[in-house]
């Protein structure tokens, strides 16, 4: 059986943004080391799609949703996926020091 992943352009942009943030205040290699690491955690995550931890917010959107740290060294990055039968979507890259809970009250905030 063989999985993948699709990445929402929403998730696709935080990317992007973090990626650049990261190069800016530690330099391109920073940046793209972010870039590795985080497509490395993608596939690392279709192999087990159910190891992440359920999203524990009252938000019905988040009912499958679940999330993983990027990596060691970029921990404070959460990954937001949903696991659909042969692969997942990644649904939202959000640093963990954010409110979430109040960040997925809102509307279209997986969109």
């Amino acid at each position: 059986m063989s999985f993948g992943y699709v990445i929402r352009p929403k998730a696709d942009q935080e990317i992007d943004s973090i990626a650049d943030e990261l190069a800016e205040r530690g330099g391109i290699d920073m940046g793209l080391r972010f870039l590795s690491e985080i497509y490395e955690t993608f596939a690392f995550i279709v192999t087990q799609p159910a190891m992440g931890w359920p999203c524990n917010v009252a938000n019905p959107q988040l009912a499958l949703v679940r999330n993983f740290r990027v990596s060691e060294r970029f921990a404070d990055y959460l990954i937001f996926y949903q696991p659909h039968g042969t692969r997942i979507e990644i649904v939202r890259i959000i640093h963990g020091s954010q409110d979430l809970v109040e960040l997925f009250k809102k509307d279209g905030a997986f969109d």
